[in-house]
């Protein structure tokens, strides 16, 4: 009986033997989406851990770097601001989850996800782009994320692998590769932008609003880390994120039970209004969630307002 236990886990081993060598093998290729909004994260992590004392962290997906401009928040609160924000379809489990263990006392988490984020829209094979090479940034992986992770790494693999038989390694450093995307040293884009949006929005992604627009996995997600930020002497609080108008096939009212949704279901207290993420059309760089300079600027001082009636309220 024990040689047969033996043999049979020396089989099931030895099955675990080719996929664990095959994604060696792959890893062992360098990051190639490191100079993308995805392959962001390990610098951003990086910025993170190196920023102490008490600090603002936006959260949210490329909409937080396109639209908050960190330099200002700072000079404004006398308190460093980090834009943690890569890509909506990390899903805004896997950036709590980024944080756990990172926090310090007194650090304000302005929570400031996208309309996907709230649907839960979590797209894997995107997932691999960012913490590809970085064990750091797998071992923050929610163990739900698993399942997805390991049925797209193939696809995963397959590009990656593809992409670097056509264009070789990187040839910069991950964070000189950052800078050169046009993130500044507290994770915002920096570089000057105005519209490229022929028609002032992206055709592509409409929003429309509905009972699948807040999902009870995302409502769970954030009332348990506020719990867990609580005990970190942390503050989060949640805001909305810009949205261009031209693309909105909805109403004001559709805003407002959205907002009510949120403000009855999570327990961060939330700041500033859902309705006035709609802005127009100009204002918006290359898609319907990122903004231009103007845009930005003009984000950064709604969001800072917004924080003053907060304090003011308090």
């Amino acid at each position: 009986m024990k040689r047969f236990f033996l043999r049979l886990v020396c089989f099931f081993l030895a099955l675990a033997a080719i996929p664990l060598g095959y994604y060696a093998y792959v890893q062992s290729f360098p990051a190639m989406y490191r100079g993308s909004l995805m392959g962001s994260m390990s610098v951003r992590l990086n910025i993170l851990r190196a920023t102490e004392g008490a600090r603002i962290l936006v959260v949210g997906g490329s909409s937080v770097p396109y639209s908050i401009e960190c330099e200002t928040v700072a000079e404004a609160t006398g308190t460093p601001c980090i834009a943690m924000g890569a890509t909506a379809y990390l899903g805004m489990e896997y950036y709590l989850a980024l944080l756990d263990g990172e926090l310090h006392e007194g650090d304000l988490v302005i929570l400031a996800p996208e309309f996907a984020m709230l649907q839960n829209a979590v797209s894997y094979s995107t997932t691999w782009m960012a913490v590809e090479n970085s064990p750091e940034l797998l071992r923050k992986l929610p163990l739900s994320y698993w399942p997805g992770m390991i049925q797209t790494f193939y696809g995963y693999s397959r590009d990656k692998l593809g992409l670097y038989r056509s264009a070789g390694a990187p040839g910069e450093t991950p964070e000189e590769e950052f800078a050169g995307f046009g993130f500044g040293p507290w994770g915002d884009v920096v570089r000057e932008r105005s519209t490229l949006l022929e028609s002032g929005y992206d055709r592509n992604n409409l929003l429309t609003i509905d009972e699948s627009s807040l999902s009870e996995n995302v409502v769970r997600a954030i009332n348990a880390f506020c719990r867990r930020a609580e005990k970190a002497g942390a503050t989060v609080l949640m805001t909305w994120v810009p949205f261009d108008e031209l693309a909105f096939r909805g109403t004001k009212e559709d805003l407002a039970e959205l907002e009510a949704r949120i403000r009855g279901s999570v327990d961060a207290p939330y700041i500033g209004t859902l309705a006035d993420c709609m802005l127009p059309g100009e204002l918006f760089y290359d898609s319907n969630n990122h903004l231009t300079s103007e845009g930005a600027r003009l984000r950064t001082q709604t969001l800072l307002d917004d924080l003053a009636v907060f304090r003011n309220f308090l």
